[in-house]
């Protein structure tokens, strides 16, 4: 999957207004505490959706036949779904890393300081980005997946087809 084929995905485009939405509307110094709060939610989100997509990835990995795969392979369509889920799985890794990253930073810095501390925005904005691009990226392929099924279908109802 080409860098090119990311930046104009619907995911990613998204995700980019959203997120210069919302620096419009934020100041440019968050409370450390209204923060925290949303880093944990990412945390929580990304780490039930990482493992669930990883496992969701083994399966169609061991299930398909190599016929399956060839069939699918003329037009490209195995590599592109392997892509897919490869970008997708890599997003929901590094979000996941940077939210427990910021967690922990933001956590930190209010045992020992004050509630009042505050963060520059552009964290937030990360954040926002990575989150939101992780999951309307696993939607996308949750999509693709359902697609990728209803080839397997296909292809099996034509396998038994006599000839």
């Amino acid at each position: 999957m080409k860098v090119k084929q990311i930046i104009l995905s619907w995911d990613f485009v998204v995700s980019i207004i959203l997120t210069l939405v919302t620096a419009l509307f934020l100041p440019s110094k968050l409370s450390v505490t209204f923060s925290i709060s949303f880093y944990n939610i990412g945390i929580t989100v990304l780490s039930i959706i990482f493992s669930l997509f990883f496992a969701a990835l083994a399966i169609i990995m061991t299930s398909s036949d190599n016929d399956f795969i060839e069939f699918l392979e003329e037009t490209g369509d195995f590599s592109a779904l392997l892509n897919t889920f490869k970008v997708t799985l890599i997003m929901l890794f590094v979000s996941l890393i940077y939210s427990i990253v910021l967690y922990m930073c933001s956590s930190y810095s209010v045992v020992n300081g004050s509630d009042k501390i505050m963060q520059n925005k552009i964290y937030f904005l990360v954040f926002e980005f990575l989150f939101s691009y992780s999951m309307l990226a696993t939607g996308l392929s949750i999509k693709d997946t359902i697609m990728f099924s209803g080839y397997r279908a296909k292809y099996l109802k034509n396998k038994k087809k006599p000839n």
